[in-house]
């Protein structure tokens, strides 16, 4: 039994070990051939076997994720037609190769600007095909936001509300969420949501201004216009809409 451990990003060609057999007779009694046994034809695209020296070499296609292990047989056979037999155990070790993976699970694109702290926005699920460290992923936001992310599971995140919010200052904000694995180097992907921030009715109507002076004839006649006073509110819609009234 050999046994090796390989990269999965080996080039093409690149030498993996060196199986050796020995003959004690002479001349063509003692002229080795090596050769393949009981093998796959998808395995054997993956290694070569020189017949002569008994070199395995890599060919084209390792990939960890997609199988972590294999055993080949292989044949000796000297030219008496006498036979010996061995077995090749390769390890796949996996290399930093998959970029983690961004989805949103849910997403509440409309956030009330009264939302109290922790009020989850959106779901973030992530997925790296890698393993150990190269699969182990962090997820972060960038830039300074009224939000942070919070980890729910090992591979589920939350993007929640960390600030007030006033939708009369900001109505909208585009947030990027970044993955990044720990792997050296590490790979990362980013994706972006943009977050409206719904109005309440959290400011009171304002006259524009605090009194008003007026000078009226005392031969006016009813219904004739004296003065206007006029107020504003910035929230939205009806919240914004203002009516009046001689409350004294």
């Amino acid at each position: 039994m050999y046994r090796v451990s390989v990269r999965e990003n080996l080039p093409a060609g690149s030498s993996v070990l060196r199986v050796m057999a020995t003959d004690p007779d002479e001349g063509i009694n003692a002229e080795i051939t090596y050769a393949f046994i009981n093998i796959d034809k998808s395995v054997k695209e993956l290694f070569k076997l020189d017949s002569k020296t008994g070199e395995l070499t890599t060919g084209e296609g390792l990939d960890f994720e997609e199988r972590e292990s294999y055993t080949i047989g292989v044949e000796a056979k000297d030219g008496g037609h006498h036979t010996t037999y061995c077995k090749i155990q390769i390890d796949i070790l996996d290399e930093n190769d998959n970029v983690p993976e961004i989805t949103l699970a849910s997403e509440s694109q409309h956030i009330q600007e009264d939302a109290e702290l922790g009020t989850v926005v959106a779901l973030i699920k992530t997925h790296d095909q890698d393993s150990g460290l190269n699969g182990e992923i962090m997820c972060q936001l960038k830039g300074n936001f009224p939000f942070k992310i919070v980890q729910d599971t090992k591979n589920t995140y939350k993007l929640v509300t960390d600030g007030s919010l006033d939708r009369e200052q900001i109505s909208e904000y585009n947030v990027t969420i970044t993955a990044a694995d720990r792997g050296k180097p590490p790979l990362s992907s980013s994706i972006s949501i943009t977050l409206h921030i719904s109005d309440v009715n959290d400011n009171a109507p304002v006259f524009h201004q605090a009194s008003y002076l007026v000078h009226v004839p005392e031969n006016n006649p009813p219904g004739a216009s004296i003065a206007r006073v006029s107020a504003s509110d910035p929230d939205l819609g009806p919240n914004g809409s203002v009516s009046y009234a001689i409350v004294a």
